[in-house]
């Protein structure tokens, strides 16, 4: 049995040499075939197709390159200009396709020799970059790194840039190859054909002159030309007409990837607050396009302008600076010492909403420091007092509770039970009879908290409690309010506008609906106390506010501005008043001014053309101490002009005589700067 096995083995072993050779032969025809189609390949390379390649070779290629154009002006109703370009000489780079970091490095190397600039900036990663392109560093730190990565891979950068961050402490810059850093972190930073600053601020003449010897030798690098704002009659406006980012600076954080995705590159100029973030669009212009060939014999480049940009569209506003710069004055003057926090004023247009000053100072009530802060009338909110009663009484009228032919309600101190009485300031304990026309001249507390008592479905007697009264009272005086403008966005060309602040309407803070209604409650802007006012004066339209009037586009060939949008009047809404319903409101504010006996806007009584108008204080508390808010609105009848003024944190003493005294400056000033009287 031992020997039969060992036989039949042996048989075994003699088939399996008998296969091989099988094997080995089909593998060798593999390989012979597949080198024969490999040489076929070849031949048609080299032979075949050689000239199309070659073609290929010396065939030019084109690429777009996009350039930055001058952002658009800004001027004055009068045509001054507010806001203009500075163009300073600027070192740019302009980033070809398909250049490599080795390539950037030695660039930025060259530029560097000649050109120093800002490195504040340089970030971690950049740093790190930088450092291990330079062949000599990276061998040294590569010997200090364990199975490091083959030459030229990415595995090994990304171990020597995890090495030098891990090791920044030790693995220093001098300054010079931190300057050059620096400008290769701008190169790097660029998007393909996109054109970058390298330097855009104070660039020396040397500087201009050994980049623009060299610049041949250093490909994208160029001298150009560099534009920022310049204010040339001053800054006094530029709380209004905002910020525009630099280079520097680059986009806003908030909003870097959406500009991406709109076509801007990182260091583009952006408005980033007020007109020059709201008009955006038309500011920033269309970017010059140029084809940039590269010669494929020769590598040299050729430039053909394809569109020659267009500069941002301009922006004349409807603000008069004149007038502008004297109502600042006039405010921040006349304003009272003490505690009081500023002093606002808005004069606008009725019929159009075009805005003709925005003035607002601020006060540090502290120090006594004052600043600009034409921004405070959109954002800032105060509680307006007796102001409001033009629109409460109005409020009266919509929901059928008074009529102007029977609108007759006795002035009296108001007694709820276990409060405070609240009365009006002439009447302090009578019985006064008065109507709408009446109540307005002589400013009325009780017969606008009547009038609320009635919205809510009761009537006025001493001692009583509000538990009956209808909650709903409070939507009734808002909406009656928001009809004028009060408690809601303007809608004014300017963004970040508040919407002012409302008290709490919750059960316990019923007894707020007495201070509503005469305006010691919910806080308003400035600005819509102007809506108020302009909608008052146009008889019952509610106008949205701007302070562009016209954007202008350049006309390429004349080098001149043309009109190429007229900012239309916008009607928001409207109050819904009779004829009848108007002219009581007019005769009342009119009787603010001009009427005898008690009366809160004689100061007013003297000008020439009739002013109407209507006063409020509102009692508020700053630092802890009893102040007031003084305001007035006031107005022509047909006339194309309606002001609004608003002081906070006046002292007691003083209240009642500043916004009157205000309000007269401002229309003395208007009639001289703006328009002659009638």
């Amino acid at each position: 049995m031992a020997i039969s096995k060992r036989k039949g083995q042996g048989r075994s072993a003699k088939n399996s040499l008998a296969r091989i050779p099988v094997r080995l032969n089909v593998l060798m025809g593999i390989v012979v075939v597949m080198l024969g189609a490999l040489g076929l390949q070849l031949m048609n390379l080299q032979i075949t197709d050689h000239e199309k390649f070659a073609a290929q070779v010396t065939t030019d290629t084109q690429s777009i390159e996009k350039e930055k154009v001058q952002r658009g002006m800004i001027y004055d109703a009068t045509g001054k200009v507010l806001v203009a370009n500075k163009g300073v000489q600027a070192i740019t780079y302009t980033k070809p396709k398909n250049v490599t970091n080795n390539d950037l490095f030695k660039i930025a190397n060259a530029v560097g020799n000649y050109l120093t600039i800002d490195t504040a900036q340089l970030s971690k990663s950049n740093y790190a970059l930088y450092y291990i392109l330079d062949e000599k560093r990276a061998a040294a730190i590569a010997k200090h790194i364990k199975n490091v990565g083959a030459f030229g891979t990415d595995l090994r950068q990304d171990q020597l840039l995890k090495y030098v961050n891990k090791h920044a402490a030790t693995l220093t810059l001098t300054d010079d190859e931190r300057n050059k850093a620096m400008i290769f972190q701008k190169m790097a930073n660029a998007y393909s054909l996109s054109t970058v600053y390298i330097k855009e601020t104070d660039v020396t003449d040397a500087e201009i002159a050994n980049i623009g010897e060299r610049q041949a030798k250093m490909p994208g690098v160029k001298v150009g030309l560099y534009y920022s704002r310049d204010y040339p009659n001053g800054d006094s406006m530029k709380s209004v007409i905002g910020s525009v980012s630099t280079s520097k600076s680059g986009l806003p954080d908030s909003q870097v990837n959406t500009l991406l995705t709109e076509g801007y590159a990182r260091d583009d100029s952006v408005g980033t607050s007020y007109l020059e973030q709201y008009y955006e669009t038309a500011l920033r212009g269309t970017k010059a396009r140029k084809a940039v060939t590269t010669e494929g014999k020769t590598g040299n480049t050729k430039t053909e302008t394809i569109y020659a940009g267009q500069a941002g569209d301009s922006l004349k506003l409807t603000i008069n600076a004149k007038f502008q710069e004297d109502v600042q004055n006039i405010l921040s003057t006349q304003m009272p010492g003490g505690l009081t926090q500023g002093a606002y004023a808005v004069v606008l247009n009725p019929k159009t909403g075009a805005v003709y000053s925005l003035g607002g100072v601020y006060r540090d009530n502290k120090t006594g420091e004052k600043t600009d802060d034409a921004l405070g009338n959109i954002n800032r909110s105060l509680a307006v007092g007796s102001a409001v009663k033009p629109a409460m009484i109005t409020t009266g009228f919509m929901n059928g509770v008074i009529t102007p032919e029977n609108s007759n309600i006795t002035d009296v101190p108001i007694q709820i039970a276990a409060t405070p009485v609240k009365a009006s300031l002439f009447n302090q304990n009578g019985a006064v009879p008065l109507n709408a026309v009446t109540a307005l001249k002589m400013s009325s507390n009780s017969y606008v908290m009547q009038i609320m008592l009635k919205l809510g479905g009761v009537t006025y007697y001493p001692n009583m409690d509000l538990s009956a009264l209808n909650p709903d009272v409070w939507n009734k005086m808002r909406n009656g309010f928001a009809r004028f403008g009060l408690g809601v966005k303007t809608g004014i060309d300017l963004p970040n506008e508040s919407a002012g602040l409302r008290g709490s309407t919750d059960a316990s803070h019923l007894g707020n609906t007495l201070d509503e209604s005469f305006g010691q409650y919910d806080t308003f802007t400035p600005m819509q106390l102007a809506q108020y006012a302009a909608t008052v004066a146009n008889g019952g339209y509610r106008i949205r506010p701007h302070v562009v009037g016209e954007i202008l586009e350049r006309d390429a060939h004349s080098d001149t501005d043309k009109v190429a949008t007229t900012i239309q009047p916008e009607v928001l809404g409207t109050v819904g008043w009779t004829k009848a319903e108007k002219d009581t409101i007019w005769e009342g504010m009119n009787q603010v001014v001009n009427g005898t006996g008690y009366i809160t806007g004689s100061g007013l009584a003297g000008l020439t053309p009739k002013v109407y108008a209507k006063t409020g204080t509102a009692q508020t508390f700053t630092d802890g101490q009893e102040t007031y808010s003084s305001t007035a609105i006031s107005f022509v009848p047909n006339s194309d002009v309606a002001i609004a003024v608003a002081v906070p944190g006046v002292s007691s003493e003083s209240a009642d005589a500043v916004s009157v005294p205000i309000t007269k400056a401002i229309w003395e000033a208007y009639w001289k700067d703006v328009e002659a009287k009638p």
